[in-house]
């Protein structure tokens, strides 16, 4: 092909021309790439900047141990992060445990509502059903190990974790702080009085309850200080009042520093159980007791067992000489004999029996010589 030259006469307009087209195409090229600058979509933008750090997964170990407690008591994430908690009970007077987190603010409600599962508890494995809960484990034997994996949500929070057995979780609980600054333990409101305390259950609280091995009481012993300065121990195992004393509460000092061996310390007991039948019968013979747990009712603990298959709720208070024992039986099947207290034992009718209380006086003082 041949390429014939411009003429001549051609040349200065061609120059002028060609010099015009490459302004026009030099001021679009800078218009259009001004243009794309400012239509970059934010992904594209985003791609420059270097991907944040993902999240490592975090391993937990926490143990469930005597005086309901969980050691540690807290522990710091983020928010989102994977977690596995790695989870034994080493708890020496050879109780359940289970273990669960919750959405930030929602213990007390799981609290107070796993109190009233009742007989459906061990098929729920103690766990109500609310739709805070993150995650929870099975029910956990003594001496055994499970594990439990979850990943917290991406907002920052105190996210509360408890053991949700029948009455554990007023005191068994602590804290996931997942973004949130942590306290000097002393001051840290999100874990129960227990973790700090090293001797007098509950560092003075009144009303405080204490599930702990006690004398002269089954495995399964509560021992309530109540308000004011009278106490008492009740025997979940046998559903009854043990004794009671005056004082300062239980001292546990050597039982949780031990293995479990060395029970609590008090004062002597101004008034203890009679040995015999069970106090509440119904018909001609004693009856099979089972304890169903208990709620907290103005700060003090009802008790709800059964006799045979009559339900009972059982709350106690101090009185101004001594304690007050609060009945209530909305079903009984019949005439109910009473033997608690002083004095002979009294015959209640059923609608007597739906709600009536028995008085425990404190013995007078010996008069001083």
């Amino acid at each position: 092909m041949h390429f014939r030259p411009f003429p001549v006469f051609m040349q200065p307009l061609y120059k002028l021309v060609f010099r015009s087209s490459l302004r026009v195409l030099l001021a679009g090229a800078c218009l259009a790439s001004a243009q794309a600058a400012d239509e970059t979509p934010p992904a594209t933008a985003a791609a420059a900047t270097p991907a944040a750090t993902p999240k490592k997964p975090l391993q937990v170990k926490v143990e469930m141990r005597d005086g309901l407690r969980f050691e540690p008591p807290r522990f710091a994430a983020q928010p989102g992060q994977e977690i596995t908690v790695t989870l034994t009970n080493a708890d020496s007077t050879h109780q359940q445990h289970n273990f669960l987190v919750a959405q930030p603010g929602k213990l007390k409600e799981i609290v107070e509502q796993s109190l009233t599962l009742g007989e459906n508890g061990p098929k729920q494995q103690f766990i109500p059903v609310n739709p805070a809960i993150i995650v929870h484990s099975a029910v956990l034997d003594p001496e055994k190990t499970s594990k439990v994996t979850f990943t917290l949500p991406k907002e920052k929070g105190i996210y509360p974790f408890v053991c949700s057995m029948p009455g554990h979780g007023v005191m068994m609980y602590g804290a996931i702080y997942a973004g949130e600054r942590m306290p000097a333990l002393k001051d840290d409101l999100n874990v129960p009085p227990n973790t700090t305390q090293h001797g007098i259950a509950g560092a003075g609280q009144r009303p405080y309850v204490q599930r702990i091995f006690m004398p002269d009481s089954g495995p399964a012993s509560i021992a309530v200080a109540l308000p004011g300065t009278e106490n008492y121990c009740w025997d979940a195992g046998a559903c009854r009042l043990r004794y009671a004393w005056s004082g300062d509460f239980i001292d546990a000092a050597m039982h949780w520093k031990g293995n479990g061996n060395a029970l609590p310390t008090f004062a002597p007991p101004w008034w203890s159980a009679p040995a015999g039948a069970f106090p509440l019968q119904f018909g001609e013979a004693p009856e099979a007791v089972k304890f169903l747990g208990y709620a907290i009712k103005d700060g003090l603990p009802e008790f709800h067992y059964r006799v045979g298959s009559t339900e009972v709720f059982e709350w106690i208070s101090a009185a101004k000489d001594g304690l007050e024992i609060r009945y209530r039986i909305p079903h009984a099947p019949g005439t109910l004999r009473v033997s608690e207290g002083p004095g002979e034992p009294r015959t209640l009718s059923p609608g007597q029996a739906a709600q009536f209380t028995i008085s425990l006086p404190k013995p007078a003082a010996p008069t001083p010589p």
